[in-house]
């Protein structure tokens, strides 16, 4: 990991224990490191404190406890976590001169030294963000074909879930279907990392269209909408998890491929890698988490208008999770596994509405409100303004185009 220390203008985002943190004698911000410098890679070990790292690196206990108290100004030193890095830069004499720890993708914690103590200040770059237009034909899985295009399979899973209210992946997508998307998308030289973020999608499938449009309310939190304004969000998610098959549909009246009888299989079983990450479809409270003979490991959700759902033969548990916890749609609940009456790694996801199971794949929950009367004008215009920017770089094929620089507030 290279230092992101001066690479780009630096703004600033902390304050100081109460005061205002006084200008670096840098017009960048951060003054930079000294030429005698080395620079050391640390990563955190289940456990360790930032005190038990410097420690290990050889930093004197003074200088631990006037950086970390430095640090404790503009950063929550029980934030950092088992297996993230940072990196700091000692002089010839093994005294600390700076620390820098990558916070996210947007902003770095920065510290150096000022005197016989420490400065510490969490900064952005000045990233430059390019429009991008991204055409893609389904051919093979909606995963594969985004990874072909050269993009990140993080994508694939944000746009699955930006459309999960309304579109199933596993049962809807057929080769020839065909996805277009308008990004935002920025890069940090010197991470080697790239962020996208979806502006607008249109996905066309059986002969049917769907878009979202990304705009924010009042609040600033941005939400996506159809053409018309309404809301893709939805309150539940069409499936718990992503990218496998359905090994298993719903029925009244099903061979039991281990107790070798007909009996009901009121859910779905969605076949998956073990360990893949299940997620809770609407927001709800636990009403159970434990195990049982047949189900295995399984956890029990209750939702407003008397709905449940069940997701069963779990590895295991998310951590933390309990009885009585509220979660929140997207939460990961527990792990594909094959505990219980199992022939191989599934999820077995059930729901019951008004004490009667439904086939999953026919439930359709409410969507979410509309844009309100006073945004609708405001949305158009961010509408059409997407509409115009697409269509000046849209790609005639499976392309990925990019251009329009500019540095908007993000």
């Amino acid at each position: 990991m290279r230092s992101a220390i001066g690479m780009a203008l630096l703004v600033l985002m902390a304050f100081s224990c109460g005061k205002k943190v006084p200008a670096a004698p840098d017009v960048r911000g951060i003054p930079p490191l000294l030429p005698r410098a080395e620079l050391q890679e640390l990563e955190f070990r289940r456990g360790d404190s930032l005190d038990g790292l410097l420690k290990r690196a050889g930093i004197t206990a003074r200088e631990r406890s006037s950086a970390i108290e430095a640090i404790a100004c503009a950063f929550d030193p029980g934030h950092f976590r088992a297996g993230e890095t940072l990196e700091i830069g000692l002089d010839s004499r093994n005294s600390l001169q700076t620390l820098h720890y990558p916070v996210n993708f947007q902003s770095d914690l920065c510290l150096w030294r000022e005197g016989e103590g420490f400065r510490a200040r969490v900064v952005l770059p000045d990233l430059v963000w390019e429009a991008s237009a991204v055409s893609i034909t389904m051919q093979h899985s909606f995963y594969e074909d985004f990874e072909k295009q050269g993009l990140d399979g993080n994508l694939a899973t944000r746009v699955a879930d930006l459309f999960a209210g309304e579109i199933d992946f596993l049962l809807e997508l057929r080769n020839g279907d065909r996805m277009d998307l308008l990004l935002d998308r920025t890069h940090r030289p010197d991470r080697d990392l790239e962020k996208h973020r979806v502006l607008a999608a249109r996905l066309s499938i059986g002969g049917r269209d769907h878009e979202a449009y990304l705009f924010p309310d009042t609040s600033g939190t941005r939400h996506y909408y159809h053409a018309d304004g309404s809301s893709l969000d939805r309150q539940f998610l069409k499936a718990p998890l992503s990218f496998t098959r359905i090994s298993s549909g719903f029925s009244r009246s099903r061979m039991h491929p281990i107790l070798k009888k007909r009996r009901p299989h009121l859910g779905i079983d969605y076949a998956a890698p073990a360990g893949t990450p299940v997620l809770a479809t609407a927001d709800g409270t636990v009403i159970r988490k434990q195990r049982s003979n047949s189900a295995g490991r399984y956890v029990k959700i209750r939702h407003p208008g008397k709905i449940e759902t069940t997701y069963m033969h779990l590895l295991r548990f998310a951590r933390g999770l309990r009885q009585g916890q509220k979660v929140k749609k997207g939460e990961v609940i527990g792990y594909v596994g094959s505990s219980g009456l199992s022939t191989g790694p599934h999820l077995d996801y059930r729901i019951r509405v008004g004490g009667k199971y439904v086939d999953p794949r026919s439930f359709r929950s409410d969507p979410a409100r509309p844009l309100p009367d006073s945004r609708r004008k405001l949305f158009e215009e961010e509408r059409d303004n997407y509409e115009s920017t697409w269509a000046s770089i849209r790609p005639p094929g499976p392309l990925v185009l990019a251009s329009t620089s500019k540095n908007p507030s993000k």
